[in-house]
């Protein structure tokens, strides 16, 4: 419990770290997805029907990285922001033991927690563990930034997330391993005060929000004094 795990893509988490992902997740645990983080507002019909059809590629990917932990298909459901109430969907939070935060557009994402359900206090106190993929892990942060690779807008962003950790340091999602890319991120690192863990599809976080310590990491470490 109290577990963050940070992920850029949970189809393509290298096998070693979902081995260790596996030891901080029970198999009995009850899981609400959360997919709202998508491109364009649409109606509760349109979300059901084509954005998170049940036989659909997109809720098959998550049920199939949920499954790999040995959770039952029938504990995992999922809320929609459209046609649930803010009651409705608090109490769906307060009966999982893991929520699951996937990617997309966080600015969406952002807009549908805090102002069109209200629902931030829920999340940001939650007691359970946290799967943020993508969008869903810089969210985690009081203060985030997206590269110009990751922007909706396509411009580096400085941006206000959920608050869930408010540490001394970010994450990047979809990390480029390469020398420029990775001076970049540097020069943020510098500019947010924040040491930056680089994490590239492959890769994951395991942060214990409770005892505030990364227990495991196999990102890339940039810390805020790092020479370019």
């Amino acid at each position: 419990m109290y577990y963050s795990i940070l992920v850029s893509q949970v189809d393509k988490i290298g096998k070693d770290e979902n081995e260790k992902i596996k030891n901080y997740l029970k198999s009995s645990s009850n899981v609400l997805i959360l997919p709202w983080a998508f491109a364009k507002e649409m109606t509760s019909e349109e979300f059901e029907k084509n954005y998170f059809n049940i036989k659909g590629e997109k809720y098959r990917r998550y049920i199939e990285f949920l499954c790999k932990f040995g959770i039952q298909k029938e504990n995992i459901i999922y809320a929609n922001c459209y046609k649930e109430t803010r009651d409705e969907i608090i109490d769906k939070i307060k009966n999982s033991d893991i929520l699951l935060l996937p990617g997309g557009n966080p600015d969406m994402f952002f807009n549908k927690v805090v102002y069109d359900t209200e629902i931030l206090y829920s999340i940001k106190n939650y007691k359970g563990d946290i799967i943020g993929e993508s969008a869903g892990a810089v969210l985690h942060f009081r203060k985030y930034f997206l590269t110009i690779e990751n922007s909706y807008k396509k411009c580096l962003e400085y941006c206000n997330g959920f608050g869930i950790i408010d540490d001394d340091f970010v994450v990047d999602v979809h990390t480029i391993n390469k020398e420029n890319y990775i001076n970049r991120l540097k020069n943020i690192g510098k500019e947010m005060k924040k040491n930056i863990y680089a994490i590239t599809d492959s890769e994951a976080i395991i942060y214990n929000r409770k005892s505030k310590k990364i227990e495991y990491n196999c990102a890339i470490n940039l810390p805020k004094s790092a020479d370019i």
